[in-house]
């Protein structure tokens, strides 16, 4: 499987590399238009501001292969900032990429960023969560939540003084608001989950169980 991390400059890229490659992955870093090659499927880290983002991707010409990507049908993984980017406004200023339809706010809290650890309440489907124990929990650090205009592709949700989407799914997109790079062994398991539904898209997912 041909995999590539998108590298904006500010992302938290090496902690997803090391998660990566303790998962037997050694995935192709994207950070301009030289590198752009056939893939089949993309992770966006998390960490930055929308707009810059946005821009770094249009400046250096990733933004047309990513959208033909998604047209396409490529899985894409979002994880925090790169969740957010599917959307299509950002509260903090800027526009998103706009393959879905919502907005990005503040949260609503006395103290930002949210950092820390929480559980997660997942829907019913099963989107990536095989394995992993329920109700799961993960690592999260952000500012800004998204607010997706159809509530139905949401298959998390956690809480810091409001509740607000943990996980979408919205083939080919799916994102979670937490960091599974940074989240110990259940983070481990989510990534795999992700990569083997990418391998195996019409079979049983998660179907080992990580050490």
């Amino acid at each position: 499987m041909e995999l590539a991390v998108i590298d904006y400059g500010n992302g938290n890229l090496g902690s997803l590399l090391a998660a990566l490659r303790r998962l037997r992955q050694e995935p192709v870093v994207i950070s301009g238009a030289a590198g752009i090659q056939k893939v089949d499927a993309v992770i966006f880290p998390g960490v930055g501001s929308l707009e810059d983002v946005v821009s770094r991707l249009r400046q250096n010409g990733v933004l047309p292969w990513l959208n033909d990507l998604h047209a396409a049908g490529t899985p894409i993984l979002g994880i925090c900032l790169g969740m957010q980017l599917f959307f299509e406004q950002g509260e903090e200023g800027g526009e998103g990429l706009g393959w879905l339809a919502g907005t990005v706010p503040e949260i609503h809290a006395p103290v930002l960023p949210h950092i820390g650890w929480n559980s997660v309440d997942t829907t019913s489907e099963p989107f990536l969560w095989q394995q992993i124990k329920n109700p799961p929990t993960f690592y999260f650090v952000h500012t800004y939540r998204i607010r997706p205009a159809d509530p139905a592709i949401i298959r998390g949700r956690t809480e810091y003084y409001e509740s607000f989407p943990a996980a979408i799914e919205a083939p080919p997109l799916y994102g979670v608001q937490f960091h599974p790079e940074l989240s110990g062994p259940s983070g481990a398991q989510f990534l795999q989950n992700f990569l083997e539904m990418v391998e195996k898209p019409h079979g049983n997912l998660a179907s080992r169980r990580l050490a």
